[in-house]
């Protein structure tokens, strides 16, 4: 899971590096705002990949339950 969100957040730093030549920063009306948007959504794109990738919880620990837990709860929980 972790190897996706690091490969999420090189594509969307590379597509924000490759997509920045290309927009009209300097223009104006509809295409200023567009390009501004645009910008916008891909740094959320990256600050959301790369808090995922530093603040992750902990999945280990919730696996770890066993089996025999689980019934030991279902078992209170139906009567």
């Amino acid at each position: 899971m972790r190897q996706r969100y690091f490969m999420c957040f090189l594509l969307s730093v590379a597509l924000l590096i490759y997509g920045v030549e290309y927009l009209p920063l300097t223009g104006w009306g509809i295409d200023q705002l567009f390009a501004s948007i645009w910008i916008t959504f891909a740094v959320l794109v990256i600050c959301g990949n790369g808090l995922q990738l530093l603040y992750r919880k902990n999945e280990e620990v919730r696996r770890t339950v066993s089996i025999g837990k689980k019934e030991q709860v279902r078992t209170k929980l139906r009567s």
